[in-house]
């Protein structure tokens, strides 16, 4: 059996991922799940198939495992089955076509807003038994490298003392957008903004760095910085140290990963986006939190950044008067 488990939040029952493809195949057996009108049931209707559930949508028509203990505010079908009311509070939703319906309405999902869709989730799943694993957390405690990570991005390890062209990399996408895959693409302020190919004053800047430094700042295929430009994939002992792709900050500490302190200058930061804000808050009817804080520590990036050494590698800066 594997080892993988849906818990219920607030309870000691659990649910095995054999269970729950169990369930979901004795739903395939019967008939065809769709995500319009027939939600509620299951449907073998040829006219049901062409209602394909969206892109990241639960499951509809699957019975709950035995385990399961739902949350009292979530309605299931006769069946004890999930259905469109299970999740969301919008009248007559199952019967409303997909296009229509208005995912920025506050009870869109039950009990809404929610910040982020896995505060959702986690009203019957158990937040600690369903944590995404930090895949960047590539060696164990004795040294020895985690080769079941390498091959979420890779097709197989690789040698770590070796260097390889980016086709020899295998990687199952391609490196531009392979962070996307658990990353968001504005992780940051400017990230998507920096995704653009460098000047040639720029470029010549960054080889120039790459030389001094001996470390590797790589590009895109088509020449674009890209998110490893900056952040190394690999914790520092995957790589062999002699090697520039190896090359990075010194901090281990995976688990903490980048931090921050309190600065003085965050009272004037903040005092200078309040009207903003305010605006903002009136606009979307929440409040919004921003303050000015100084990076404490840092990891996986190829230069620090707190100092600001990774952003001269290609840029320049000269004091305004």
């Amino acid at each position: 059996m594997l080892a993988t488990f849906v818990a219920v939040a607030g309870s000691d029952y659990a649910v095995s991922l054999d269970e729950m493809l169990q369930a979901a195949a004795e739903v395939k057996a019967q008939g065809h799940v769709t995500a319009h009108r027939d939600t509620a049931e299951i449907s073998t209707s040829p006219k049901a198939k062409k209602q394909p559930l969206p892109e990241l949508h639960h499951v509809v028509g699957v019975p709950l495992a035995k385990a399961m203990r739902p949350t009292e505010k979530i309605r299931l079908g006769d069946k004890q089955e999930l259905i469109c009311a299970s999740c969301h509070g919008l009248e007559k939703i199952d019967e409303t076509p997909i296009e229509q319906v208005d995912k920025q309405a506050t009870n869109f999902l039950l009990g809404g807003p929610y910040e982020t869709l896995t505060d959702f989730c986690y009203r019957c799943h158990s937040e600690k038994t369903n944590q995404r694993p930090n895949i960047h957390n590539m060696v164990d405690e004795q040294g020895k490298i985690r080769e079941q990570h390498c091959t979420y991005c890779h097709e197989k390890p690789l040698k770590r003392d070796q260097v390889y062209s980016a086709a020899e990399l295998k990687l199952r996408v391609p490196r531009e957008v392979i962070c996307y895959g658990c990353h968001l693409k504005t992780t940051h302020l400017n990230a998507l903004q920096h995704q653009v190919k460098p000047s040639k004053e720029k470029l010549q800047q960054l080889k120039d760095a790459e030389k001094k430094l001996g470390i590797s700042l790589p590009l895109s295929d088509d020449g674009k910085v890209m998110c490893v430009t900056c952040h190394s994939p690999h914790p520092n002992g995957v790589l062999k140290p002699d090697l520039a792709a190896a090359k990075q900050v010194a901090n281990q500490d995976l688990k903490t990963g980048i931090s921050y302190e309190q600065h003085p200058w965050g009272a004037v930061y903040t005092e200078d986006k309040q009207q903003r804000l305010q605006a903002l808050e009136h606009q979307t009817g929440h409040l919004q939190a921003l303050e000015y804080q100084r990076i404490k520590t840092e990891v996986l990036l190829r230069l620090p950044a707190k100092d600001g050494s990774l952003c001269l590698a290609c840029h320049t800066f000269t004091d305004r008067q």
